[in-house]
């Protein structure tokens, strides 16, 4: 597991870090479906730390899926546009 030393000398563990993507992927979708109710679970049950390593968990998690969509976007734009754009281009007579 990865570990963080906070600075009163306690060692933090982020059990969100270690997971597998199967099981983040379902624990993700449960806290998106039921997103009010679950946090105010989460923190009742499980405390402040690990309701905020959740919440970070899951913002890296959507920016990394955010990251990916547009890098497909792009690579599908340039791809239209160097082998479909001259061929499109031909019916117009340019």
């Amino acid at each position: 597991m990865r570990y963080r030393i906070q600075d009163r000398g306690k060692i933090e563990v982020n059990p969100f870090k270690e997971m597998g993507m199967i099981k983040f992927w379902m624990i993700s979708t449960l806290v998106y479906l039921t997103f009010p109710v679950s946090l105010v679970v989460s923190y009742v049950m499980f405390g402040p730390v690990l309701t905020k390593q959740l919440i970070s968990a899951l913002i890296r998690d959507f920016q990394q899926t955010l990251l990916v969509a547009l890098v497909v976007l792009m690579v599908l734009m340039w791809m239209i546009f160097t082998y479909v754009g001259p061929f499109v281009m031909g019916w117009f007579g340019g």
